[in-house]
């Protein structure tokens, strides 16, 4: 490196502590109140807890602040593209906060080709690191809600066992919601939760479970609520009509793992196939981009770029159409 590559990352590296003071600082001044009752609730305490027992604690009371958001209805009053960072947090189960999460992101797609860049390396290779820094994140997402809403398709069918037993014993519709909202583990737990908040906070009954179909979106899940918003307008016995439903659902379940198991290695050789080439084209723009700066540089370069992104959304979409099965 020479004199100029490295005043520039002593630049970088101070810019980056400046607004990492200012941040720290505008934090403290916002959380200054909050600080200052917890310090007086900890001197009430006849006894501090030791701090391997902090430790121990420090996971599952940052599990409970998330759920305790969520089950709050908080997202309801922040802006739109925290709250929907917010939800999208919530349903992946990760325990960060928006802004958190917000600052990871930035962080993971600018810095490291940054550092790169003014380390002299290709800008390629700096490239390379933004896209993959950029997608990383929203990988682990997609992937994190996914597991998340089959675990709540999976407990659904018990949870539509407790409504029907619920209005069995003499409770209301709202009182079994509230039921599975106390009794039952996450995330269906935390779902209903959500749930009963916004019904506190205004919201009709209706209203609070087509929003809950709008952030799980599962098909099960909208069976059950089209059948109770029909027999509300209609009639009819609900506990009934929950128990077919409850039983329906098992059998999809069922069928719906035979059909996983069926189309496993169809699905993984689409996955395979189809993510090869883009990450050993991500790999060469950082370990070698010499070697891909031609598909860059050249005419000839971009139209084979090109050809070779269509052929692959062609063959993602056939492979898709093989392994998806209607049922």
């Amino acid at each position: 490196m020479n004199g100029f590559q490295i005043s520039m990352l002593l630049l970088t590296f101070s810019i980056a502590m400046f607004i990492f003071s200012i941040i720290v600082c505008v934090v403290s001044t916002v959380t200054k109140e909050r600080r200052q009752v917890v310090t007086r609730i900890e001197k009430m305490k006849p006894e501090s807890l030791d701090i391997g027992k902090r430790i121990k604690d420090k996971r599952e009371a940052r599990r409970l602040k998330i759920e305790s958001k969520a089950k709050s209805g908080q997202s309801l009053r922040r802006k739109k593209l925290m709250d929907t960072i917010f939800n999208e947090l919530v349903l992946a189960d990760i325990l960060m906060g928006p802004e958190e999460f917000s600052i990871l992101w930035i962080v993971l797609t600018f810095v490291p080709g940054a550092i790169v860049a003014l380390l002299g390396f290709n800008p390629i290779a700096s490239i390379g690191l933004g896209i993959m820094g950029s997608l990383g994140p929203i990988i682990v997402i997609s992937m994190k809600k996914n597991k998340r809403r089959k675990a709540f398709e999976a407990q659904l069918s018990d949870a539509l066992m407790v409504i029907c037993n619920c209005l069995r014993s003499g409770l209301s519709f709202q009182q079994s919601i509230e039921t599975i909202a106390n009794d039952m583990p996450a995330p269906i737990g935390v779902e209903f939760s959500r749930v009963v908040s916004e019904m506190n906070y205004g919201a009709t009954m209706e209203e609070a479970l087509n929003n809950m179909v709008k952030r799980i979106k599962s098909p099960d899940l909208m069976i059950a609520i089209s059948a109770v918003s029909v027999q509300r307008q209609t009639g009819g016995n609900l506990s009934k009509i929950l128990d077919t439903i409850s039983e329906t659902i098992r059998d999809r379940l069922k069928i719906k793992s035979e059909i996983s198991a069926l189309t496993a290695q169809g699905r993984t050789s689409g996955m395979l196939i189809g993510a090869l080439p883009v990450m050993i084209l991500f790999m060469l723009m950082v370990i070698s981009p010499d070697y891909v700066e031609t598909f860059f540089a050249t005419k000839a370069g971009n139209i084979m770029l090109a050809v070779a992104a269509v052929m692959e959304i062609i063959g993602f979409f056939a492979i898709r159409k093989v392994v998806t099965i209607e049922y």
